[in-house]
């Protein structure tokens, strides 16, 4: 894993409680397109707190402005709501990242200029110098239609490997490069049209467009989506929040399970049936939990919690964990050397749970199969040796990359990239 140097630099927004930015402090505009939950704000904010304290000016525009609300406003930071499209119905799952992007305004070129043209009016009225894209393609092509320079501020699944046309995202059942290809052409030709209407060469394929400034991207190799990227910089784990509550163990005997459960999982109750029998210690996180679900499964040994809880010290604390396999939660608890099982709800948790399952980190439960083995996972999970091996060899491979040297690395070249 290589580390550049790295920099920092910012966007300046009079919005605001938006804390301090000395003559020379620069203005940071992160973008948040695509997603949804806390772990997208949750992951930028350390580094939106370090740039802030060197001077410059950090502006949000987010995806869920209701997340963005439980996160941002005890931190004295303001924000914007991201333009963004309705998804429109295709026929199918997603097969490839442009089958994600037809999805949310690239099957139209007039559709992808409202898009685009919003998103530079936000750049430029917030008088950005560096832009930060947090899995928001638009925000990419925007600023490549200003010059603006550019930082990913993603990781793999968000930035599809340097092939044309974007590679399958289901490798376990094939298709052809002219379905393929055929998937892709709308995407990119809408991305041309864009691109012409503001007097900018057009791209070769659609991965063209995340050939920026900085392309290195967040977390691992062992934790890329896509096993078939080849070699690429990775700036290392995501950043913690640092928010959040000491789990509340019960106080009994057993291994210490936490779960981050929430009701779009398929398995849930399953999960949770499971984590009863089990009899161990454990404490679930299940924001918007139904109360009959709360009052059927808590016992002496199972507690929920509805606020957040501290993920880094939570991480130490127990022995393993239970996740719907979103890549923030799931990352911390690897780091700390605890294996974890996965509940996928969608493609992006699904590509995620395969890879920390093919590591032997972790076993995954199959959203489209009956949960019938879920127990028998869990228990693997939490007594074999071999998972909990795993967890500690790779959290031994990174342990010399902590949080802060991360951020050290990220805000360097943050300020590197508006020089």
């Amino acid at each position: 894993m290589s580390r550049p140097s790295g920099s920092a630099a910012n966007t300046r927004h009079p919005l605001p409680r938006e804390g301090g930015r000395g003559g020379g402090g620069l203005n940071v505009f992160y973008a948040w397109e695509f997603g949804a939950n806390l772990g997208h704000i949750g992951a930028f904010l350390p580094l939106a707190r370090a740039l802030r304290d060197r001077g410059h000016a950090v502006h949000w525009a987010v995806a869920s402005s209701t997340s963005a609300a439980r996160l941002l406003d005890a931190e004295g930071f303001a924000w914007l709501q991201a333009p963004t499209c309705p998804e429109q119905a295709r026929p199918g799952p997603p097969l490839t990242y442009a089958d994600i992007l037809l999805r949310f305004g690239y099957a139209s070129s007039s559709d992808l200029l409202g898009l685009t043209v919003a998103w530079r009016e936000l750049m430029r009225l917030s008088g950005a110098q560096v832009v930060l894209t947090d899995h928001a393609p638009t925000a990419l092509l925007a600023a490549r239609t200003l010059g603006l320079p550019t930082m990913l501020f993603s990781s793999g699944f968000c930035v599809p490997p340097p092939q044309s046309p974007t590679p399958n995202m289901r490798p376990w059942a094939p298709l052809p490069v002219e379905q393929l290809a055929a998937i892709e052409r709308p995407a990119l030709a809408s991305v041309n049209a864009v691109l012409k209407r503001f007097g900018k060469p057009p791209l070769a394929g659609l991965a063209r467009l995340f050939d920026v400034t900085e392309d290195t991207l967040l977390g691992f190799p062992e934790l890329d989506h896509y096993p078939e990227r080849g070699p690429a910089r990775y700036w290392g784990n995501l950043p913690d929040a640092g928010v959040g509550e000491p789990a509340p163990w019960p106080v009994v005997p057993g291994k210490r399970l936490f779960a981050y459960l929430r009701a779009e999982c398929r398995h849930h109750e399953a999960a949770l049936a499971a984590l009863n029998a089990l009899g161990q210690p454990t404490v679930v996180f299940f924001p918007g939990a139904p109360a009959e679900l709360v009052a059927r499964f808590t016992a002496p040994h199972l507690t929920f919690v509805q606020t957040p809880i501290d993920l880094a010290r939570t991480g130490r604390e127990a022995d393993a964990a239970v996740t719907y396999a979103s890549l923030s939660t799931t990352t911390r608890f690897l780091l700390a050397g605890k294996p974890v099982l996965l509940l996928p709800g969608h493609l992006e948790q699904f590509m995620l749970a395969r890879r920390v399952e093919q590591m032997g980190a972790g076993l995954l439960v199959d959203p489209e199969q009956a949960a019938t083995d879920l127990p028998q996972r869990l228990h693997k999970v939490v007594f074999d040796p071999f998972f909990s091996g795993s967890a500690l060899a790779f959290a031994r491979k990174y342990a010399a990359f902590p949080q802060e040297v991360v951020i050290a690395n990220l805000v360097r070249r943050i300020e590197e990239l508006a020089q």
